[in-house]
């Protein structure tokens, strides 16, 4: 048994103006809601940015500078592709979870996932110039996000939906996500080299939201310039899937109760799953 209740988000669509956006993640797949919209202050998009190149610098022992491709050199993976992800940043900084109780997003993730979706990643990304010697266009190679699942899916209602938050200029040359306009209503994974000649980079001033339905066609470009894109990401997921990376349980409630939303912080973290509660003493 889930305990939910009814979340109305006609108020937030309109307040906010987002009834293109709507039509635009039924038609296209993705949309992107810009800072103005967002209503949201350059500091708050700052203090977001600053706190993912914090986590990156104490995790990967590195200096990360805006303007600059990091000194050090990765062993593996990063030093190959230019870029680094950081899990599990709620515990990190209250920012974090802001971004999960903006109204935007919320009514954004409650249009593709219904009520009583959850929060199943919490990542920052930071992505710098790509190494000449990586091979391809791309240095994320093209999927869709709810890849578990089998297909066919029915694209009008999504396992799985993801958020972006653009906190540094975002383009084609700065590394941009590259997608398919359209293929969530393919229903299926694209094949081997289908999807890069119809694909095309999101645009995005700093301080966007740039969300998108889990079935559509996405990678992303190298990048071909200087310096950082950063990026907060969030895969959210519906209640009967089990999240990539698990909260319940993890937060203190003070924290929930402070927050922005606390009923809808809860549902998202999983702590309305009673029946996933355990009982004392018992196996």
């Amino acid at each position: 048994m889930i305990i939910e209740e009814e979340i109305d988000i006609d108020e937030i669509v309109a307040e906010y103006g987002l009834a293109c956006h709507l039509e635009e993640l039924d038609e296209v797949g993705l949309t992107v809601v810009d800072q103005e919209t967002l209503r949201l202050p350059d500091t708050w998009v700052d203090r977001l940015r600053d706190a993912i190149l914090r986590v990156g610098e104490a995790r990967a022992d590195a200096k990360f500078e805006l303007d600059k491709n990091p000194a050090k050199a990765f062993s593996g993976r990063p030093s190959e592709i230019g870029h680094m992800i950081f899990s599990h940043l709620i515990y990190e900084d209250p920012i974090f979870i802001d971004v999960l109780t903006h109204p935007v997003k919320k009514a954004l993730m409650t249009h593709l996932l219904g009520v009583g979706h959850r929060v199943a990643v919490s990542d920052g990304w930071i992505k710098w110039q790509t190494p000449e010697a990586w091979p391809t266009e791309e240095t994320t190679g093209f999927h869709a996000d709810q890849s578990a699942v089998p297909a066919p899916w029915n694209w009008q209602l999504p396992h799985i939906a993801n958020m972006n938050w653009t906190l540094t200029e975002y383009s084609r040359e700065d590394g941009a996500l590259a997608y398919v306009p359209g293929s969530h209503r393919a229903e299926r994974l694209p094949e081997l080299g289908e999807a890069l000649p119809q694909a095309v980079p999101v645009s995005a001033p700093k301080g966007s939201l740039v969300l998108f339905n889990g079935g559509l066609w996405h990678g992303s470009y190298r990048k071909t310039t200087p310096g950082l894109r950063v990026t907060m990401i969030g895969q959210h997921c519906r209640p009967y899937m089990l999240p990539f990376q698990d909260f319940k349980g993890r937060i203190p409630e003070n924290m929930i109760a402070a927050s922005e939303d606390p009923d809808y912080l809860r549902s998202l973290l999983r702590e309305d799953e009673v029946q996933l509660r355990a009982a004392a003493g018992k196996f």
